[in-house]
């Protein structure tokens, strides 16, 4: 059994710990975020969750990294400053909206530069490697055709001006290989292309078709050509003394 001494002791420290408590808690400020239906939000090393949120956030003062990722809208970071304790933040959080003309216009330019305007960089690097690879294969191709082209002609001269039979076989022999190596870079050199075309059709398809929509509320809709979004419902107003927007 515990003497009175102790116990007293134990109170005391459980007095202590409740009013450091207290004050940790007193200590805090609260953010509420607002912003585009399914986004996912990063505070920090932290991923908060998805919009909307079930509740405000309860952050020590200090400098936060905010993160904010939606579908169908350009991927935004902020730095968020709570100077001081015991105050009301409400973040509107207001990334931009992808542009499908812009995305077309990407891979007019380069096939695979429309996906990564969107975010999608697997299909992006996929189209990517296959125009430049098969541009690549093109011009090997060619270049080695034309040297294949040089060693036929030399060889069918030599077979032209040779007399005896075992020159002309020779150099016969020489020319139609030369013939089908050429043969071969052509269809080298083509393949290149078609995959280098293939690419840029299927790249323009891809940033045209599979543009990613924007969650607005309800359903679903797609921003115009200049990226406006037609207007929808927004989320509340401010709760707040302290109002950032971006």
């Amino acid at each position: 059994m515990l003497s009175p001494a102790p116990r007293r002791d134990l109170r005391i420290l459980v007095v202590l710990s409740m009013c450091c408590c207290g004050a940790a808690a007193a200590a805090a400020a609260t953010l509420q975020l607002a912003g585009p239906p399914g986004a996912a939000v990063r505070l920090g090393d932290r991923d908060v969750g998805l919009l909307p949120l079930p509740g405000p956030l309860e952050l020590a003062p200090g400098v936060y990294r905010l993160e904010c990722r939606a579908r169908g809208y350009e991927d935004l970071s902020q730095t968020v400053v709570v100077s001081e304790p015991d105050s009301w933040l409400h973040l509107r959080l207001r990334p931009l909206p992808l542009s499908r003309s812009q995305a077309v216009s990407s891979s007019l330019l380069f096939a695979g530069l429309g996906q990564w305007y969107q975010g999608a960089t697997v299909r992006g690097w996929v189209y990517l490697l296959g125009e430049s690879g098969g541009l690549v294969a093109a011009l090997a191709g060619e270049l080695q055709r034309t040297n294949d082209r040089d060693d036929y002609m030399n060889a069918k001269a030599a077979y032209d001006a040779a007399v005896a039979p075992n020159e002309i076989a020779f150099w016969r022999a020489q020319a139609d290989q030369a013939y089908r190596d050429m043969d071969d870079m052509a269809s080298l050199r083509d393949t290149g292309l078609y995959v280098a075309a293939g690419a840029y059709v299927l790249s323009l398809l891809d940033a045209w078709l599979l543009f990613p929509s924007v969650d607005i509320g309800p359903g679903t809709v797609v921003p115009d050509a200049h990226g406006a979004v037609p207007a929808g419902p927004t989320l509340a107003g401010i709760h707040a003394a302290v109002t950032v927007g971006f």
